[in-house]
């Protein structure tokens, strides 16, 4: 797993219009298509109030094609 690029801002899409799949990191938060092992951009944690708790959620994404 990779990180974009220090300083690279991607704006990314409301959890809430995600799938479950996009949400636990198995799918692409961008494109949807399932993460395979060594193909995966780690877009780091983010933050997020869910259910009046601030929690942190992981997003991914495909590398480097959405990420980029």
């Amino acid at each position: 797993m990779t990180a974009p690029p220090e300083g690279t801002l991607v704006e990314l899409p409301a959890p809430e219009d995600l799938t479950d799949r996009q949400q636990r990191g198995a799918d692409c938060v961008f494109c949807a298509a399932e993460l395979l092992t060594g193909h995966v951009t780690d877009l780091g944690p983010q933050p997020l109030v869910a259910h009046g708790t601030k929690v942190r959620w992981f997003p991914r994404a495909c590398k480097p094609g959405c990420a980029s």
